[in-house]
């Protein structure tokens, strides 16, 4: 009498290896390593979540105090560094930067939900390069912020000095190398993240199509919103949307992976 292994042969395939998982395997629906791998993704979304309030910062510049100095500039950002608290600029680039290996460690259940699809590899390579170069940008900030706290200072005293231009000229070159490391990263966690969502949608993960919706791409319209609503702290989250939509997918994770196994 065939069993209900074999039973499963004659089904489709991802079909197959999700009732597989599902009911016959209960023993093993989710392995100590996905949850950990799982838990380290929610874990460094935090981490980054704060580490972008801090160093951000508690406050929005006054676009009408600062706007002779945001001219001068040439963008706001120097504005939101005019007075600087140094430790809590440190503490949120550095606790982002230690954080930053649990990105890796999280990477591995993206390979678990992924494995099966042929798109697989290029897609958790795209993710990992991505990961890895976040640490330069997010860091980046605080050089950026020092040099605009010494440029507001002299600006404040004598905008035309020759003082004042070299620090202006400074700080601007900092920021475009901060966007030279930024904007690569960005960009490639953003075609990893969606092409993640594009694989789940199309059946290619044990997870059903609707949990493309729960991931970082699709989830970053909504959550962009949230800065706009008055809540106290605003605007913690101005600079941490994609690591707060990081946290969302991987929470969902957690409790997908629960039910419908990846490994």
């Amino acid at each position: 009498m065939p069993g209900a292994d074999d039973e499963l042969t004659h089904l489709p395939g991802p079909l197959a290896r999700r009732l597989a998982s599902r009911h016959l395997l209960p023993s093993q629906e989710r392995p100590v390593l996905t949850t950990l791998s799982v838990l380290a993704l929610v874990l460094a979304s935090a981490c980054w979540m704060v580490g972008d309030a801090l160093i951000v910062g508690f406050r929005k510049p006054d676009s009408t105090r600062y706007s002779e100095f945001i001219a001068f500039m040439g963008d706001d950002t120097y504005a939101f560094y005019t007075r600087v608290n140094d430790a809590r600029l440190r503490a949120g680039a550095l606790v982002a930067n230690y954080a930053a290996p649990l990105w890796l460690v999280g990477l591995y259940s993206q390979w678990l939900l992924l494995r099966h699809s042929p798109w697989a590899v290029p897609v958790v390579a795209v993710l990992g390069v991505g990961f890895v170069l976040q640490p330069l940008a997010h860091a980046a900030f605080y050089p950026v912020a020092l040099a605009s706290e010494r440029v507001w200072t002299l600006f404040q005293a004598d905008p035309d000095a020759p003082g004042t231009l070299a620090a202006a000229q400074h700080a601007r070159r900092l920021r475009a190398f901060l966007l030279q490391a930024w904007v690569p990263s960005v960009g490639l966690l953003v075609l990893g993240w969606l092409a993640v969502a594009v694989l789940i949608a199309t059946g290619q993960t044990p997870l059903p199509w609707w949990a493309a919706l729960l991931t970082p791409v699709p989830q970053a319209l909504p959550w962009s919103q949230l800065p706009k609503v008055p809540y106290p702290g605003r605007p913690l989250l101005d600079g941490a949307l994609f690591n707060t939509v990081s946290l969302v997918w991987g929470l969902s994770l957690l409790f997908l992976s629960s039910v419908y196994p990846l490994a």
